[in-house]
Order: C-alpha cells, then structure tokens, then sequence
C-alpha cells in the first residue's frame, strides 16, 4: 500500500492530469475547473496560482514550451508565464477545441473541423487548415521538424507545413481506421492509434503505412519510448511493439479470466514509461509497474485515495497523481 508522502490543495474539485515541466524538475503544473498554477516539490505550497477565468473547466493537462504553460478545455485555451504566472492570452473557441499540441514557437490545435495554429508567446493567430466540415479535430497535432501531423475525425491523416499551414501530403484511411486516435513520434516513423483496433507504423515522408499491429480492440492510448509502443488492449495484455517493424517485443499478461492469476483493472490512464520503467494505472485504483525492456513485473503498489487516471512520475522524486477531490498528492515510487 502506498503512503502520501506530500499533499497540495489548488483550490479545484476536480483536476486535469498533472503537467510536467521540463526545464523545471522540481515543478508539476495543476489545472482544474477554477484555477490554474504550479507546485514546487521541494516545498509545501503551490509556487503559484490563480483562478483561470476559462469559458468552462480545464480540463487538457497543462503543457509547457519556451517559458510559457497552456492549457484550456473544449471552450477555451489560455497561457500563463511558467514563472509567477504572469497572463499572457487567450483563444475561444469558434466550434469546439481539441487537446493542444505546444512548442515554444507555435501552439497548433483542433477546432471544430479546422486544424489552427497560434503563436505560443503573443497569442497571434497565424494560420488555419480546414479538413471536412461536420467532424471534429479532437486529438493533439505530432510535429517532427517543420512538418505537421494531423489525424482529424474526417478519418484522414494529413500531414501540413507547420509554419504556413499548406498541405503537403494526405492519406485516406476511412475504410482502415475509421479515425485515429492518438500520434506520436518514432524518428522518421509516425505511430498512430486507429479507431478500429489497430496500431500503424507510418512513414513521415510520405504516409506510407509501413506496419499494422491488430490489438484485439480499439486503441485507448498509447505511448512511444526508446523505439517501442507500449498499449493496453482489453483482450487481457500490454504488449511493446518494436516500431520499426511492428512485431511484438514482449507482452505482458493483465487478465486470464480465471483464477489462476491476479486480474488488473481497465487501463484508462495513459502508459507512461520513465527510466526504464512502464508505469500503468488501473481503474481499480493500483498502480503496476513493468520493466520497459521485458516487460516482467517489478511492483504493485494499491493507492492510498481515488485519484484521476493518470500518473506522473517524476525521477528521484517520486509519483504525483491528482486526487479526485482536488489536491496534488505526492508518493514514493515503488520500484
């Protein structure tokens, strides 16, 4: 069982995922449906905070890029100084607003049917794309030099030029993957979760699907590290995929329905794998913890509260969740 080493209220009753803070170790980010700010790990209070003032909840992790935090919800997106918090702008909605990819130059996102992009220091709106009307950009961009990746829900990927916004190549998946749900990156590879229970290894040059992995369901999240996709299906496994072929790396197994075997929980909370570490999050409230080249078991750890799904760990410091009634809690990391 685990023990709260550390706990910050914010003010919410309810929290998106922590952020991160590259540059910042000792930060996490918070936001909630009133405020927004960060916490020093290193003390007991928040470094800062302030009501947000958002069209509606915060509900997209927070994300930082070139000393600027953004973060929003479906309504409205704002950014913040990632030092004191100082405002800086804001951007509503025209339909609906997807989940934000951020860099220290641009900010690009979904909204309603168009893909668009805002400067991420001044706020200006620089360019937009607009995909097949009546669907919804929900997912965050991939960006891999000055390329961009888009995989709206009109079940095409495009890919743009990040600066101008003009469309260099399509790829029609409709009949394959319905839509996609997730991008991420794997060198020249852009490995994209479909709708329709597949994982795809595709080129960035050109969109050439190079692989496909069938996992047995649709494709809830998944996350790239050191040349493997790591992915829970509820067939009963997390498996890794070697990303340069799509073959099967290890899997691990999550649910035997029988006896035989401790049961896991549904994985709704992202994979995340630090330090050679996959860290999985169960509804169930427990946390697993598997080694990320082999995939056996190093530790089971039972939280101590509800918490949102999503698991943040931070290396030589320990694991941050969002408590489900609004305070960051900081344990120790089992493994």
């Amino acid at each position: 069982a685990g023990r709260i080493r550390q706990r910050w209220p914010t003010g919410n009753g309810r929290l998106a995922p922590p952020g991160a803070a590259p540059d910042h170790p000792d930060q996490v980010l918070y936001a909630g449906e009133r405020s927004v700010g960060a916490v020093s790990l290193l003390g007991s209070r928040p470094s800062w905070g302030s009501p947000h003032g958002l069209a509606g909840p915060a509900v997209f992790r927070p994300r930082c890029a070139g000393g600027r935090m953004i973060c929003g919800g479906p309504q409205e997106i704002a950014c913040w100084g990632l030092e004191g918090g100082a405002p800086h702008w804001r951007h509503r909605a025209r339909a609906q607003l997807g989940v934000p990819l951020v860099t220290a130059q641009r900010t690009y996102l979904g909204d309603g049917h168009e893909v668009v992009a805002i400067d991420s220091q001044g706020g200006d709106l620089l360019w937009r794309f607009a995909a097949t009307p009546d669907t919804l950009v929900s997912y965050a961009p991939a960006i891999r030099g000055e390329t961009l990746f888009v995989g709206p829900g009109d079940g095409r990927l495009y890919a743009l030029d990040a600066a101008r916004g003009t469309l260099q190549w399509s790829l029609d998946g409709r009949s394959e993957w319905q839509y996609l749900r997730q991008l991420q990156l794997s060198g020249d590879l852009l490995v994209a979760g479909g709708y329709r229970d597949k994982l795809y290894g595709i080129a960035t040059a050109d969109g050439s699907v190079l692989w496909s992995f069938h996992a047995g369901n649709f494709i809830n999240s998944h996350c790239v590290d050191g040349g493997s996709a790591y992915l829970w299906s509820p067939t009963g496994w997390v498996y890794a995929i070697d990303t340069a072929t799509g073959v099967v790396r290890w899997r691990h197994r999550t649910t035997d329905y029988g006896d035989a075997a401790e049961n896991w929980a549904a994985v709704m909370a992202e994979l995340v794998v630090s330090r050679g570490r996959l860290y999985a999050l169960a509804m169930d409230q427990v946390l697993r913890v598997l080694d990320a080249a082999t995939g056996s078991a190093q530790a089971r750890l039972a939280l101590p509260e509800p918490v949102r799904p999503a698991v943040l760990p931070i290396p030589d410091v320990g694991l941050v969740f969002a408590a489900t009634q609004g305070d960051l809690i900081l344990l120790d990391d089992p493994a």
